[in-house]
Order: C-alpha cells, then sequence, then structure tokens
C-alpha cells in the first residue's frame, strides 16, 4: 500500500497528542480517547469521498441480500459478483474483494490509500460476521457458505456488520500512520519503551474503536429496516453514501450527548 497517495488528512493534526500518551502508558486519558474519536470523525467524513469506500460498504449491505434471492446468481451478478458459487468462506471473501477491486482499478486516477483501507476493512467486517454463523461442529459446505451469508441480510446483522466496518476503517487508518514509524518509537529514551507499550496502545485503541461505533448500531438497524424492509427500496451506492455521512454525524453527536455539550 503507497504511502503517499491519502496525504496529510484534517485530522493528522491530532496524531501527536494520540500517540504521546504511551510515554507514560496505561490507559488513556479522556482527552485522547476524545482525540481518537475525533480523528476517526475526520477520516470518515474524508472517506466519503472515495468511491472505493463507498463501494466496500454498498456491497456489505446487498451480497447478503443477493445471496437470499430466489435467484441469487443473477441477483449476485447485478451487483459485480460473477463467478461460480462460492464453496468456501475464502471463496467468497475473493469473490468481495476482487469486487471493490474492480472499482480500485476503474477510478484509478482518483484512488487514495482509504479506499485500500475501506476494502480491507470491509473484507475483515465480512469474514467476522460468517464465520459467527457457521457450523462449529463440522466443516462448513457451499450451502452452509451462501446460509451464512444470506442471514447477514437482517437489519440487526447489518447493525453489527456496520459497527465492524467503521470500528475496523478507523483503527486501520490510525495505524496507517502509527506502524510506519513504529522503528522511531520504541526504545529508551523514546515514546514506547517497551513493545508492551505499543501493545498496551494497540488494545486501547480497538477498544475505543469499536466503543465510538457501537453508538450508531441502533441507527444502521433503523435505517435498513426503514428503507430497504419497510419502503422496499434496492439500497443503491448514492444511498449508501448518505447513510454513511448520518452514521458519523450520529457518533459525533451521540458522543457529544454523553459529555452534555450538545
Amino acid at each position: 500500500m503507497g504511502h503517499q497517495r491519502l496525504g496529510k488528512m484534517p485530522a493528522y493534526r491530532l496524531l501527536p497528542e494520540i500517540i504521546r500518551y504511551i510515554v507514560d502508558g496505561g490507559i488513556p486519558t479522556e482527552a485522547v480517547a476524545d482525540q481518537i474519536t475525533e480523528f476517526g470523525r475526520e477520516a470518515l467524513k474524508f472517506a466519503l469521498k472515495d468511491d472505493v469506500f463507498i463501494e466496500a460498504l454498498w456491497l456489505l449491505i446487498r451480497l447478503p441480500q443477493a445471496s437470499a434471492a430466489k435467484d441469487a446468481s443473477r441477483a449476485l451478478a447485478e451487483i459485480g459478483i460473477n463467478g461460480a458459487k462460492p464453496a468456501s468462506v475464502s471463496d467468497l471473501l475473493f469473490q468481495y474483494d476482487s469486487a471493490v477491486e474492480r472499482v480500485q482499478r476503474r477510478i484509478h486516477q482518483g484512488n487514495t490509500d482509504l479506499g485500500e483501507i475501506a476494502r480491507r476493512a470491509g473484507l475483515s467486517a465480512l469474514a467476522e460476521g460468517m464465520q459467527s454463523n457457521l457450523p462449529s461442529l463440522w466443516s462448513p459446505g457451499a450451502d452452509d457458505v451462501r446460509a451464512s451469508l444470506a442471514s447477514l441480510r437482517g437489519t440487526e446483522k447489518f447493525a453489527a456488520l456496520a459497527q465492524s466496518f467503521y470500528a475496523n476503517f478507523v483503527e486501520r487508518v490510525i495505524h496507517y500512520y502509527v506502524d510506519r514509524n513504529l522503528h522511531n518509537m520504541i526504545g529508551p529514551g523514546r515514546i514506547a519503551r517497551s513493545v508492551h507499550d505499543i501493545e498496551t496502545f494497540d488494545g486501547a485503541v480497538r477498544r475505543h474503536c469499536n466503543e465510538s461505533a457501537l453508538i450508531m448500531r441502533t441507527f444502521a438497524r433503523d435505517w435498513l429496516g426503514k428503507n430497504h424492509y419497510r419502503d422496499g427500496k434496492a439500497i443503491s451506492r448514492a444511498d449508501t453514501r448518505a447513510f454513511s455521512s448520518h452514521a458519523v454525524e450520529k457518533i459525533r453527536t451521540e458522543l457529544a450527548l454523553r459529555k452534555g455539550k450538545a
């Protein structure tokens, strides 16, 4: 993944304080936690302009619905998923990845690393959602894979997918900047005294990203229920962009309400 295409995001100004807490180790202060949240919100707002980000999220919505259709092959082809019936989770993830990658190639000139991060976040969310629905007492077959995917079409399952996608995306954006500076961060007299400090930081960021994204699960559930199941809409990419825009503001507003600032 090239490190120059993304450029200096507006939220980059927050990173020094986010990272600096490692100097003292332990749990991030409330101020640092707020900065991590703001960093993620800014990254998500910036990503709304990236068509690859939208494609990765849109497919998480439409892929389970298409898999559950009576003519699943046709429904999958309509959203850009072509090929043989997936015989395993790996096959399905490959098809998802290929579909997102086609968008990356088509809009090569406008690509940013945010799109690449979103593609990986989508793969992670989909894999996690699929694995939780597969049988554990026997090796899953093609029918199990399809049933597991189709089960993700419900509003509660989508809410979990959306939380996983947003949390994973924000965490990966933070690591995009942090990881390439690890060699300058660890050692006597440096920001982190040991690898343990970095592990503490990683765990704290992961927890906070998950908690921040948890706030919008109810919104995600209700949004899909209203637009797809009540109104019968076939969710478009434009709908997905609007949803993501509202979800980002939902995170910001509800965090502010919790702190008495809204």
